[in-house]
C-alpha cells in the first residue's frame, strides 16, 4: 500500500482535531481539573491555554496541505 503526503497529513489532521476538541473542553469546563500533576511533570492552566490556540493552528495548517493545496506543488 502507498501512502501519499495528502494520505498522511489527513490523518494528522485527525489527531489534530481530536487534540483541538479536547483541549477547548478542558479549557471551558475542565478548568478546576487542572493542574494535572504526573511524577515528574505538571500538566497547567497555562499549558492549556498554549495548546488551545496551537493545536488549531496545526489543524488549519494539515487541512491545507491535505486538501487545499495544488497537487504536486513542492518548495525546497
Amino acid at each position: 500500500m502507498h501512502s501519499t503526503s495528502r494520505d498522511i497529513a489527513k490523518f494528522l489532521a485527525g489527531i489534530a482535531f481530536s487534540e483541538s476538541v479536547g483541549h477547548l473542553w478542558l479549557g471551558i469546563w475542565g478548568q478546576d481539573m487542572l493542574p494535572w500533576q504526573f511524577s515528574w511533570f505538571t500538566f497547567t492552566s497555562t499549558m492549556n491555554t498554549v495548546a488551545m490556540v496551537a493545536w488549531p493552528m496545526v489543524f488549519a495548517g494539515l487541512v491545507w496541505l491535505a486538501w487545499f493545496r495544488a497537487p504536486g506543488t513542492r518548495h525546497a
